[in-house]
């Protein structure tokens, strides 16, 4: 069935035995963990987790359903989180939803997934699952989300500077909390004795300045700038840049791309489209008009994307296991995403 973060928030009050599958999807990361979080609240305090992944469930999709059905060590009820990143997925959501028996709920969060994929369809044609969509905020929605943020700590921001902290945490909620966190301890702010953000305080405890050294490597990486990015991985050798950093940076830039290319649709003008974007504030980060074009252009299609997301959420856990280092292992993918979107751009 399809639902809303309302639902979801009125289940976290009330949860429904009935509903075996939470599905959580949608190019919002963060937003997918917070209504996880507060659905999973909803479950009671000290309720056990059993965690799964999608490259466990492809290989054995009976998994899901066997925890789905089985009671904890001490008889107490669980639920299960699952992280997937596509369709490998598919074949233990519908044992699942199949089975004769399920008594511990199942948390799917599936970021890299649209409403056509499959395991979407059949989480919305179920009766027994609930699925909610979400969707990067765009500048102006996550401004007013930090100003949210701001104000259940104790501070209060201004829009321009709520927009500020909006574009270095790229849209993504739980970053956006952290800061808060860190401006509410920095400037003693409690929601009884409430601050003023300055920029001065936004200045003194910015995050982002490893992430300002990393966007033009990612730039021209997505952008299948082959001419710029020898230089670029040259200069991240020198500077030491985080490797797995860089990646999980790099992904933040693809989901706001993948938001950019649902709301872009079928426009012709993709040079035309992004100029006015960048001049609504509607872009930010990701390089130059110039590079967005290209990286629209070599990603926009819902596919491209998807296995875009797919190769860097690889990529991670691929560095994650590197011996030696991951470096070698980043520059390779790095210089074959490029050559990608050079083709394709």
């Amino acid at each position: 069935m399809k639902a809303d973060a309302a639902a979801i928030r009125a289940l976290a009050r009330k949860p429904r035995p009935d509903i075996r599958l939470y599905l959580i999807f949608g190019t919002d990361d963060g937003g997918n963990a917070a209504l996880a979080g507060e659905l999973i609240a909803g479950f009671g305090k000290g309720i056990e987790r059993t965690d799964l992944d999608g490259s466990q469930l492809s290989r054995d999709p009976s998994l899901l359903p066997a925890e789905a059905a089985s009671m904890s060590l001490f008889g107490d009820t669980r639920y299960i989180r699952v992280t997937t990143s596509g369709e490998e997925s598919l074949a233990a959501v519908e044992a699942l939803l199949a089975a004769d028996k399920a008594v511990n709920p199942v948390v799917m969060l599936a970021s890299a997934i649209s409403e056509k994929s499959r395991i979407a369809k059949t989480a919305l044609a179920a009766s027994n699952a609930f699925a909610v969509q979400t969707k990067l905020p765009g500048p102006d929605d996550m401004a007013r989300i930090v100003v949210d943020l701001g104000r259940e700590a104790g501070l209060t921001i201004e829009p321009d500077l709520a927009h500020v902290i909006a574009g270095f945490t790229a849209a993504d909620r739980r970053l956006a909390a952290q800061e808060i966190e860190k401006l509410s301890l920095y400037l003693d702010a409690s929601p009884q004795d409430p601050k003023a953000v300055t920029r001065e305080a936004i200045t003194a405890l910015r995050a982002d300045a490893e992430d300002d050294a990393m966007q033009p490597i990612i730039s021209a990486a997505l952008s299948g700038d082959l001419r710029r990015l020898p230089e670029e991985l040259k200069r991240m050798r020198e500077q030491a840049v985080s490797e797995v950093g860089l990646v999980i940076v790099m992904q933040r830039q693809v989901m706001q791309l993948a938001a950019a290319a649902q709301r872009m649709g079928s426009a012709r003008d993709i040079g035309g489209w992004v100029t006015q974007e960048m001049r609504s504030r509607r872009l930010w980060g990701g390089g130059s008009a110039q590079d967005w074009t290209r990286q629209l252009r070599a990603w926009g299609r819902p596919q491209h994307m998807a296995r875009l997301i797919e190769r860097l959420l690889a990529l991670q856990q691929a560095m994650m296991r590197a011996t030696p280092g991951p470096a070698l292992l980043l520059e390779q993918e790095l210089l074959e995403i490029a050559r990608v979107a050079a083709r394709a751009s």
